[in-house]
């Protein structure tokens, strides 16, 4: 179990592109365009301090029925993972 706690990383420009199911987000610190898909918005938008744990338990619970759980709850961590190596997420531990 992961002790990683994820924050929106400060500065960021935002915008989203609804018809795109896409958010677009500017990352100042490391000047770049990123375009995550409608999973990584999802994930983006419930990285308010939480664990990690906690995240991926949400995003499982939101794509219930449609993936299965142990499935979800990888995708939600790698995906967490992805954006706080682009820098759109900070982590700290707990």
């Amino acid at each position: 179990m992961s002790d990683l706690r994820y924050t929106k990383a400060p500065g960021l420009s935002t915008r989203p592109v609804e018809a795109a199911g896409s958010l677009m987000v500017f990352t100042p610190a490391k000047p770049k365009v990123h375009w995550p898909n409608l999973a990584g918005w999802y994930l983006f938008e419930l990285s308010d301090g939480s664990g990690e744990e906690h995240i991926a338990a949400e995003y499982a619970e939101a794509v219930a029925g449609q993936i299965p759980r142990d499935e979800a709850l990888l995708q939600a961590r790698s995906c967490l993972a992805d954006l706080a190596r682009r820098g759109i997420l900070v982590t700290t531990e707990a």
